[in-house]
């Protein structure tokens, strides 16, 4: 059956014109190596027409990205189809009431969610019968599909889920997701995941540090105190201008504006950075800790030359650890290993240079900016923490920090500047409300059922979930992702059953290749997956359950890990009903409880209606200071009645209807005093007494105790972890691309490959969207000397190698990416050939399941060779879009 309202949305232009007319759209975008054509326009001899007006009404809809930002995002509809979409006009833009303005990937969500590639009905994997006999698993992502209808497909999925639970236990059964599955909890439990994922190592109870959680937000101070206040602004791998535009580089710009001077740390000088016109130290991917250990000898060796760059009354009254005053408990101190003292290796500029590649005389002069003599405001992204060996950043960082009195003051700070988002603090100026399913379903009392089996306590790291699953034996070590860390124990585990939401593990996690091995293995009886467009979870699947999209729904309430975190509350909408088949994920947990025999309102007891009712009317926000909090949304029983739902009337801010239409509410700022300001770690630096921190000397913990014992503690290193940092060999790091380091010898992966963020991504969404693929071009970053050793022309097809597996991209060159290395941007979702050689380039294709350290994901370095390719070009992206044939 026919979806016509969806049959509307083909483009009513072909390939030719729609590549040429959304080039046009992306002039200005244009890299070395991956600028969008023109040649289509020249040879065609068309131009964009002007906009027309058009009926519809201008709808905000969900900006269901993964980038952070939480922009504000219209389009215009009619009859349920998307005509145009534009973002934030609600308001003139200025710096104190920025516009939240959306950028070029929001504006493709509607093909994303509704292109040639939707998965349309449910299907089956030819091959799979259920069972657990003829299963057929070699065949997944080979084998043909067919459509099957709803009642077969929730029938096979109830009765093998049944079967499965029944027979193995909840052991049996993994969700791949740190989100975990509220179906299969009420099912009697499931193995879990945890997974460092974008924060890495920064993960690892920053709390027991001393800093605030990353959960809660706050390391750094917010957006009017940076712009005003910061002399020298460090940013430490940051690149908002491809990871989170819109706002944050307005906010850069104004400190830029009022004379503050950029720093930038990375391995390639990148379009944040030049805007900012800031000075770029530069260094190779995973040696951040190298780096900071000769900025720290560097700033005492200045102070004690006469410098004055060390804040001595801040470390020993805000920290512990730094030096002799307070050792750890085996007598050690940091100041002692910076210095050699207790392994003969001083941390000097030369020693860290060669490992770095950063000239030593820019460790020198970086150390000198460091200082306490000046405001300075270091914000870090995570990107140098999602390496291997990083597991000492975060307290080094801290501890740089401190030095030089850089926390708790106006213009002075040192942290994760969250999500690029030039615009920190706790996420306490606003509030969404509870869905109220969970006090609801307590309230009927109804039981989930019973097989007979106790809930596991089951977590397995994500760097080795794929090999666990292949193997059937794992490393259970509790969460390092907090504090709820034990000593590791060696596990066996017999995985039965997957389940994948609408999410990409085998795109996320690492080892696309281990993957594919483990959903081949015969030890896997049933996958299941629940998407809207075929990941490549969902081509590995036996079961597809075509899920609607954020567009389809009934609508809620977002807030983003950028300024729509801490000053701004959207309100989206529906475009739609469900397109063809889909359905929504709680209405499929329904049907699966219901045809095993249970009672689903134990889990979903309220109509989703009712739970995003529910969610805008319990939303609040500051009304005049942060500590303020008042019902921002005026709700009346016509509102009530009109929704269908059951609530009470209530006085707010803002009515109903206006939060709806308007789709964004927003404080308005003045200054840095106006009652919302931020300022990180402001009352333990007043009085560290009455406001300790949460660590167990309630200071900055530079010998932190705890971290010594909880990295020792889970085994996964054969290194021994002391309690202040220091510098540990990585795996798949620089010293790893030599076959012998003392020769300097390169073996046979001499480049360090690493995933910068890219302005066609957003982390793992708009992978299958043609619109982003025309304009912008997926390649690889390269030196431009390198290639040229190599033998290697911009443009050109190049096999990239690592030991676990092989991409082909198309060669961008530059001397703003440090030789010796490689950035494959983060983002493309795999395509395997008949070799095993992934034509889309995704990341994953090149990690291994490497898990050392806490566990850390180590994304942004791994060893690898670059070649060029001798089979045919590569073709372009725009003409890669992967559509199952069963559902056509």
């Amino acid at each position: 059956m026919t979806d016509d309202r969806f049959a509307q949305r083909e483009p009513a232009m072909d390939r030719r014109a729609f590549v040429a007319a959304s080039t046009a759209a992306a002039a200005g975008l244009s890299l070395a190596g991956c600028a969008p054509s023109v040649e289509k326009m020249a040879e065609t001899g068309d131009a964009p027409s002007e906009p027309q007006e058009q009926a519809g009404v201008w709808t905000t809809i969900s900006c269901m990205q993964s980038c952070g930002g939480r922009c504000l995002n219209k389009a215009l509809v009619e009859d349920g189809v998307i005509l145009r979409q534009k973002t934030d006009d609600t308001h003139e833009d200025s710096q104190e009431f920025p516009q939240q303005r959306g950028c070029l990937r929001g504006r493709a969500i509607g093909e994303m969610a509704f292109g040639a590639d939707r998965i349309k009905y449910p299907l089956k994997r030819k091959g799979w019968q259920p069972g657990g006999k003829n299963f057929h698993p070699e065949l997944r992502g080979r084998d043909e599909w067919e459509r099957i209808s709803w009642d077969e497909a929730i029938r096979y999925v109830a009765d093998e889920t049944k079967r499965i639970y029944s027979t193995y236990g909840p052991r049996s059964v993994l969700v791949p997701s740190a989100f975990g599955s509220a179906l299969h909890g009420y099912l009697g439990g499931y193995v879990g995941m945890w997974d460092t994922n974008s924060q890495g190592s920064a993960r690892l109870g920053p709390s027991k540090l001393g800093l605030t959680d990353n959960a809660k937000r706050g390391q750094c101070n917010d957006r009017y105190d940076m712009a005003t206040n910061a002399e020298t602004i460090v940013l430490y791998g940051c690149n908002p201008a491809w990871s989170a535009m819109g706002s944050p580089t307005w906010h850069f710009l104004a400190a830029k504006e009022r004379g503050a001077q950029f720093v930038f740390v990375g391995p390639t000088y990148n379009a944040s950075a030049s805007m900012l016109e800031a000075r770029w130290v530069r260094t190779r991917p995973g040696t951040d800790t190298a780096l900071l250990l000769a900025v720290a000898y560097e700033m005492v060796r200045q102070d004690e030359a006469g410098e004055g760059l060390i804040d001595w009354d801040f470390l020993h009254t805000y920290c512990i650890g730094f030096d002799e005053e307070s050792p750890s408990r085996d007598g050690e101190h940091f100041l002692g290993y910076v210095r050699g003292d207790y392994d003969g290796v001083p941390k000097t500029p030369e020693w860290a240079s060669e490992i770095c590649g950063t000239p030593a005389e820019d460790i020198t002069w970086f150390a000198r900016e460091l200082g306490c003599d000046k405001a300075v405001f270091i914000a870090s992204s995570f990107a140098a923490y999602r390496c291997n060996g990083a597991e000492d950043l975060p307290q080094l960082m801290m501890t740089v920090g401190a030095m030089g009195g850089h926390f708790g003051k106006p213009g002075h700070a040192c942290g994760v500047y969250y999500a690029d988002s030039a615009s920190d603090g706790p996420v306490n100026l606003i509030l969404t409300g509870g869905s109220g399913e969970a006090e609801a379903a307590e309230a009927l009392g109804v039981d989930g059922p019973d097989f007979g089996f106790e809930a596991p306590d089951d977590l397995i790291g994500s760097s080795e979930l794929w090999r666990a699953v292949a193997t059937g034996s794992y490393r259970f070590v509790g969460n390092p992702c907090g504090i709820d860390v034990v000593p590791g124990e060696e596990r066996t585990i017999d995985i039965r059953m997957i389940e994948n939401g609408n999410w990409s593990p085998m795109r996320s996690l690492l080892d696309t290749n281990q993957a594919v091995e483990a959903l081949r293995s015969d030890r896997v009886e049933f996958v299941v997956n629940r998407s809207f467009v075929p990941r490549l979870d969902a081509q590995y699947a036996d079961i597809i359950l075509p899920l609607c999209s954020d567009l389809e729904r009934d609508g809620g309430t977002l807030m983003g890990t950028g300024d729509g975190g801490r000053e701004v509350v959207f309100c989206y909408s529906q475009v739609c009903e469900p397109v063809y088949e889909s359905k929504s994920s709680d209405e499929i947990d329904n049907l699966i409880l219901e045809a095993m025999g249970y009672d689903h309102r134990g889990l979903h007891p309220l109509s989703e209606r009712q739970k995003t009712f529910n969610e805008i009317a319990g939303t609040t926000v500051a009304d005049g200071s942060a500590d303020n909090q008042v019902t921002l949304v005026s709700i009346t029983q016509e509102d009530i009645d009109a929704w269908g739902v059951e609530g009470t009337p209530q006085e707010g801010l803002i009515s109903w209807s206006e939060f709806r239409e308007k789709g964004v509410y927003q404080i308005p700022r003045s200054s840095a005093d106006d009652g919302y300001g931020y300022i990180a770690y402001e009352d333990f630096i007043a009085d560290p007494q009455k406001n300790p921190r949460e660590s167990e000397s309630g200071k900055f913990e530079i010998c932190c105790q705890w971290k010594a014992d909880a990295l020792n503690a889970m085994g996964y290193s054969e290194d021994t972890y002391k309690p202040y940092p220091t510098y540990h060999v990585p795996v798949e790091g620089f010293e790893q691309t030599f076959d012998d380091w003392g020769a300097k010898k390169k073996g046979d992966y001499p480049f360090q490959c690493y995933n910068p963020h890219y302005m066609r991504f957003a982390n793992g969404v708009f992978g299958n969207t043609m619109m982003l693929a025309s304009i912008l071009e997926h390649p690889v970053f390269m030196n431009n000397e390198d290639a040229t050793a190599l033998g290697i022309e911009d443009g050109d097809t190049v096999l990239v190698s690592s030991r676990y597996g092989s991409v082909l991209r198309h060669a961008s060159l530059s001397p703003l990416t440090m030789p010796g290395c490689v950035g494959l941007p983060n983002g493309a979702w795999a395509q395997l050939d008949e070799s095993g050689v992934d034509v889309a380039g995704a990341v994953n294709s090149l990690t291994g399941s490497v898990c050392v350290g806490m566990g850390t994901a180590g994304y942004n370095t791994l060893n690898v060779k670059v070649e060029p390719y001798a089979g045919a070009a590569l073709r372009a992206d725009a003409a890669a879009q992967v559509v199952l044939a069963a559902n056509e």
